[in-house]
């Protein structure tokens, strides 16, 4: 190995390429300058690059090294993006049919990153439909000025209103004069009916008029009832939002809305959904909301899972900031902004098949990519790998660390409110119920009694009646969402 070669270069790939990626690109050249088929006076010498470059780059245990070691001398850049890991298991049995491995994993910026504030270009989309009126429309109007307060002179922003039908009250603009904007945003009255779409339309084409690769692009929605008729518009427009860089918070505010429309809107965007059950939150949803924004580096983190033979990915899931199912089945799952003391930290769970032979193995390779803007001189992907040792047996049992017990706990949680749920629609309602109780029980252990009694409410309520509260379903889906999980120590392995 030297360290002085770039082998990346010499094999003609990208850093981040993936095992077949270098495989291709090395059968490529070899037919192309193996001394035999080549005329270039110098063919031998440069096959013999080529070769050393693929027996590096082609073992993954030499290529982390390498990398690491070209780093460390300087030759390489640095990444933007800092993962540390944990796994649940050193040493997995050999003959076992299948075994569960578990890797934790937190993703943060790196830790001598220099970063400034990104510009924000930013859209509040705001229900301001009838039902709207008094303390709830008092408190977002509050909320949205406490907003116009924190922007930066290069921040873009725009408001949309929208009941019956959408309109534009602030145009997006830079500089904004803020006295100027809070005194449009007090004008806001309650009128009309809701339809989100049409507030949607509206405020994705303000954000286009200030969109670039560096600023951070986002809506808000927020609203306070159904929209009916545009559900499957909205969807198509949350995820045409997210493959042009523009990020969704959906708010809910009171019991009246689809948490299921909202919660895939953001989910489709990157962004996130948020319960507000009382008008006294707006004020500081707003204002986290903004920080957040605010502390921005890289506009969208994805992850992509190589797995060696024999291992596969059963489920994904992020559990900090909050808890949300990842969808394993694209090539690229999306896991949103990243900030600045805003870690995002990953459970998976892989399934490893029979293994006879004893020995080290490599399981798989994580890459998490970000669009890090300002960052040139910094790689702006990272990659960790992970192995086990296969063995006859284990002396003394195996022990799983207690980060990813605990973690693997509030998600059993989380996971039993989404069976309680599928069972209710599907008329098992004395399951729904047990699982309800069950759950309460493990939330009271946890501490979480407020969580717990809205649990054993509901649980009641679902026994006589058959059906849950619609204020009761949001707390108790958002509520196993929003568990801490943040695990207080995270390690490389």
């Amino acid at each position: 190995m030297q360290v002085d070669k770039n082998y990346y270069e010499i094999l003609k790939i990208e850093a981040g390429a993936s095992e077949e990626q270098i495989r291709k690109a090395y059968r490529g050249l070899v037919r192309q300058h193996h001394p035999d088929v080549s005329s270039q006076s110098n063919a031998a010498e440069i096959f013999q690059d080529i070769q050393e470059a693929y027996e590096i780059l082609g073992d993954p245990e030499q290529r982390r090294v390498y990398d690491r070691l070209r780093e460390a001398e300087g030759l390489d850049r640095s990444s933007a993006i800092s993962i540390r890991s944990l796994i649940s298991h050193k040493h997995l049995l050999t003959n076992l049919e299948e075994q569960a491995f578990y890797a934790l994993l937190d993703i943060t910026p790196a830790a001598d990153l220099p970063t400034s504030r990104l510009p924000l270009n930013l859209c509040l989309v705001l229900d301001r439909s009838t039902s709207m009126q008094g303390m709830r429309l008092q408190q977002v109007k509050e909320g949205t000025r406490q907003i116009i307060d924190r922007l930066n002179d290069d921040d873009a922003l725009s408001l949309v209103v929208f009941g019956d039908r959408a309109e534009v009250i602030l145009p997006s603009q830079k500089n904004v004069d803020k006295a100027m904007a809070k005194s449009i945003a007090s004008t806001i009255q309650p009128s009309g009916g809701t339809e989100m779409l049409q507030g949607l339309n509206a405020g994705l084409q303000e954000l286009e008029r200030h969109c670039t690769d560096e600023s951070v692009n986002h809506l808000v929605l927020l609203t306070d009832g159904q929209t009916y008729g545009d559900e499957a518009g909205c969807i198509e427009k949350a995820d045409w939002a997210g493959r042009n860089q523009i990020s969704l918070t959906t708010m809910g505010i009171g019991s009246d809305w689809n948490e299921n429309l909202l919660d895939q809107m953001a989910s489709l965007s990157g962004g996130t959904s948020v319960y507000i059950d009382s008008p006294r939150k707006v004020v500081e949803v707003f204002k986290a909301t903004i920080r957040n924004l605010s502390a921005v580096v890289a506009r969208e983190l994805t992850m992509s899972v190589s797995t060696s033979g024999g291992v596969t990915l059963k489920e994904a899931f992020l559990v900090t900031p909050h808890i949300r199912r990842l969808d394993i089945r694209a090539d690229k799952t999306v896991l949103g902004p990243l900030g600045t003391g805003h870690d995002k930290t990953l459970l998976m769970e892989f399934r490893v098949l029979q293994e006879t032979a004893p020995g080290p193995k490599r399981l798989l390779r994580l890459t998490i990519d970000g669009d890090v803007p300002g960052q040139g001189d910094r790689r702006n992907w990272e990659w960790v790998e992970f192995f086990a040792e296969f063995v006859p047996k284990i002396d003394g049992g195996i022990e799983i660390p207690s980060p990813i017990v605990t973690a693997l706990g509030k998600l059993a949680i989380f996971k039993m409110q989404e069976k309680a749920m599928v069972d209710l629609e599907q008329g098992r309602i004395s399951t729904a119920t047990q699982r309800l109780e069950t759950m309460a029980t493990r939330l009271l252990n946890l501490g979480e009694t407020d969580l717990a009694r809205a649990a054993l409410l509901e649980a009641g309520r679902l026994a006589r009646t058959g059906d849950l509260s619609t204020e009761g379903r949001k707390k108790i889906r958002y509520g196993t969402r929003s568990l801490s999980i943040l695990p207080k120590e995270i390690h490389s392995d």
